[in-house]
């Protein structure tokens, strides 16, 4: 099914902000509304202002200029509320701005649309990811004393952090002060000091075992090579890594273009905020275990007319290394030889230990590097000794160096 999106309600009333009768700056309408932090903002444009409520009550003097410090919702301060949102969702919107990236590079248009989106709510469902019985709120007004005077939100607070799962202490007292508003303690506004999303803390607090299938960004590009393996496009693993580290498809700081209501801060930040590169390893793992947690059947054939086969895969490394032609007569009767272009050892099966997790392009490049030992007549000893000789020569000689083998 599809994620469930629990919207904010307006939770600043009219009557807040009715005493200011002055036009906005940059629309010219009477239509302000008031943030948490008590400023004003222009529910028109969405423009802020430097006008706070005090003002109006005469703690500071009332001839102040309101000024113009922000333009559109995204410029806010980031603890304003925005949509209530689930990290499904944030992780739905990668998946789909990934899709469309890959499409816009040539792949079929079913991967988004019809493969990777059956994939993804197949995992929705089997995950129960995007359900839940009560809202974090909800649960929070079940829990929490239902005195709302001023005194007791002091004895709030240990409820508040047992619920959110936080530690307590005296800095988080103090962050834990600085979320009330006037003489009421808002709970989606602790919840938000930690995360924009409702169920950033919890998400990460989850153990995770071996092969586990918990949503991550390495777990998306999972997803991407899993709908381009079924769809046997011309992209394979390291095809899509490279075009993960060249900018063509979103991941590292692809959170940055989620929509400007969904707030990313907090324990956010450590699931969406990427600073490396993904690893080859752990893409293929992810993409096997998590074929295996949706009870995939047999993937479509990898025949010798697929690109994923060997054959065609060494011809177009050749071509890359710009390798003579002939070599590809080489190549495909080592294929032969050792028997890695039957159809049985090259399709995925899901839940099938018996069958081997090919790694198509890393297999091609194996049976290139076997041809050329076989034309050099190299058995990894006589590599070595030329090695060894051209190493003595280079010390001996000035000018130019003879190459010799390294194990780094």
């Amino acid at each position: 099914g599809d994620c469930r999106r629990a919207w904010c309600g307006n939770t600043m009333e009219e009557e807040d902000a009715r005493d200011y009768n002055e036009p906005c700056p940059q629309c010219s309408e009477v239509n302000w509304g008031l943030t948490d932090e008590g400023t004003f903002y222009c529910r028109s444009c969405h423009n802020v202002i430097e006008r706070t409520i005090e003002v109006l009550s005469g703690d500071v003097t009332s001839n102040t200029r309101a000024q113009s410090i922000s333009r559109g919702l995204r410029n806010k301060t980031k603890f304003e509320k925005g949509w209530e949102w689930y990290i499904c969702e944030g992780f739905q919107y990668i998946l789909q701005k990934q899709a469309e990236a890959l499409q816009s590079l040539g792949v079929s248009s079913q991967l988004k649309d019809e493969v990777l989106w059956k994939l993804w709510t197949n995992y929705l469902q089997k995950s129960t990811k995007p359900y839940c019985d009560k809202l974090l709120t909800d649960v929070a007004s079940d829990t929490l004393p239902e005195s709302s005077d001023a005194n007791s939100d002091v004895n709030m607070e240990p409820d508040i952090f047992r619920l959110l799962g936080l530690p307590l202490s005296g800095s988080d007292t103090d962050l834990t002060s600085e979320a009330r508003t006037g003489d009421t303690f808002s709970v989606t506004s602790e919840v938000s000091r930690w995360s924009g999303s409702v169920d950033g803390s919890s998400y990460l607090q989850k153990k995770k075992n071996k092969g586990d299938v918990t949503m991550s960004m390495p777990m998306t590009l999972a997803f991407c090579y899993m709908a381009l393996l079924w769809l046997r496009e011309a992209i394979t693993l390291s095809d899509l890594l490279r075009l993960v580290m060249d900018g063509h498809i979103p991941y590292i700081n692809a959170y940055k273009d989620f929509p400007e209501e969904m707030k990313v801060y907090g324990s956010d930040l450590k699931i969406f905020h990427i600073e490396s590169w993904p690893v080859y390893e752990d893409v293929h793992k992810k993409m096997q275990s998590l074929a295996t947690y949706l009870e995939l059947p047999r993937f479509p054939d990898i025949t010798e007319d697929s690109f994923f086969h060997p054959n065609i895969l060494c011809m177009k490394y050749l071509m890359e290394a710009n390798l003579p032609d002939d070599m590809h007569n080489w190549t495909c009767r080592v294929v032969k030889k050792i028997g890695i272009g039957e159809a049985d050892f090259l399709t995925l099966q899901p839940g099938n230990k018996s069958v081997r997790k090919v790694k198509y392009d890393i297999i091609a490049v194996a049976v290139v590097i076997v041809v050329l030992k076989i034309l050099f007549l190299l058995n990894d000893e006589y590599e070595w000794k030329l090695s060894n000789y051209a190493e003595e020569r280079n010390k001996n000689k000035e000018g130019t160096k003879h190459f010799i083998r390294s194990l780094v």
